[in-house]
């Protein structure tokens, strides 16, 4: 068992960088106590220079929680039905991995009767331009201090909504955007058995650190429970620019060795989609499954 001692280093305008930590080993329970807590109150924690098997990845989130095996089973890695492939590598015709996942704003799993509680993403090649500046980012909001934002009117009058989240019709939308380049087969019916249709509070108690945040999100999103589908994208668009304001976003740049970890309650997150083919992009993601929200 590794013992260490952290260092964290807050980045802008939220989020740690963590420093001195090696995953790839067993961190004692001390160590592994004080990242958890940092990273619980962060929401975003960054560890440079790793290098995990997909043995490691698994340990390390299995930490935290019991690791997921995504609805998307076509797109594991090989023998880890665990880790969640986010590649635009294409090998015998076909995608390697999810393509085009996390384009737009959203909270990973959120479709789910118990969503993700964290998601890790590890990157193995990140592409880059002609002048060897990285591209294919990753950009964070803040879903806690967003609610501490509203005023108090909004938040009487969100306190007790519940979003309807719909993982079918967000899949259909992405099947039609991206048909040409990178097309993904319909779900299967036992996909779409495993996914279907859920509600969740609109704000919601983060399980360790007790702040309100709120829980609707631009992908997943598509009502609200007894609400006419119109009024409640209005209230839902007003809310998603309210979250989305430039100044709540941390962008991550990526390098071959990252691995970033992220609260799926207090963030949302989104991919930039800057890059395509020859340049290529290979993570591996692995997420662990939270608790009901409340």
């Amino acid at each position: 068992m590794s013992c260490s001692v952290a260092e964290f280093a807050p980045l802008d305008p939220f989020g740690i960088e963590v420093r001195n930590v090696d995953l790839s080993t067993d961190l004692d329970e001390t160590t592994f106590e004080q990242v958890e807590g940092a990273f619980n109150r962060a929401g975003v924690a960054v560890f440079r220079n790793q290098d995990l098997s997909p043995e490691a990845q698994i340990a390390w989130t299995g930490r935290f929680g019991e690791v997921e095996r995504h609805v998307r089973q076509e797109y594991a890695l090989p023998g880890y039905p665990q880790i969640h492939v986010v590649s635009n590598i294409r090998k015998d015709g076909r995608s390697i991995g999810s393509a085009y996942a996390g384009d737009n704003w959203h909270s990973d799993l959120c479709f789910m009767r118990k969503p993700a509680r964290l998601s890790i993403l590890h990157a193995k090649e990140v592409p880059h331009d002609d002048q060897g500046r990285p591209l294919g980012g990753t950009l964070f909001v803040n879903t806690a201090d967003a609610y501490d934002r509203l005023d108090a009117g909004m938040k009487h009058r969100i306190a007790t909504l519940r979003g309807v989240h719909q993982y079918h019709r967000a899949q259909e939308i992405k099947q039609r955007q991206r048909e040409k380049d990178h097309p993904r087969a319909p779900l299967t019916t036992e996909q779409r058995a495993k996914t279907p249709d859920v509600s969740h509070p609109a704000v919601r108690t983060h399980p360790f650190t007790g702040r309100r945040c709120l829980y609707v999100n631009p992908t997943y999103t598509f009502g609200i429970v007894d609400w006419p589908e119109d009024e409640a994208r209005t209230l839902l668009d007003r809310l998603f620019s309210h979250t989305l304001e430039p100044g709540n976003v941390y962008c991550h740049q990526w390098q071959v060795g990252d691995v970033l970890m992220w609260d799926n309650c207090s963030t949302l997150h989104k991919a930039v989609s800057d890059y395509a083919a020859p340049r290529r992009r290979l993570m591996h993601r692995t997420t662990v499954i939270g608790d009901e929200p409340f």
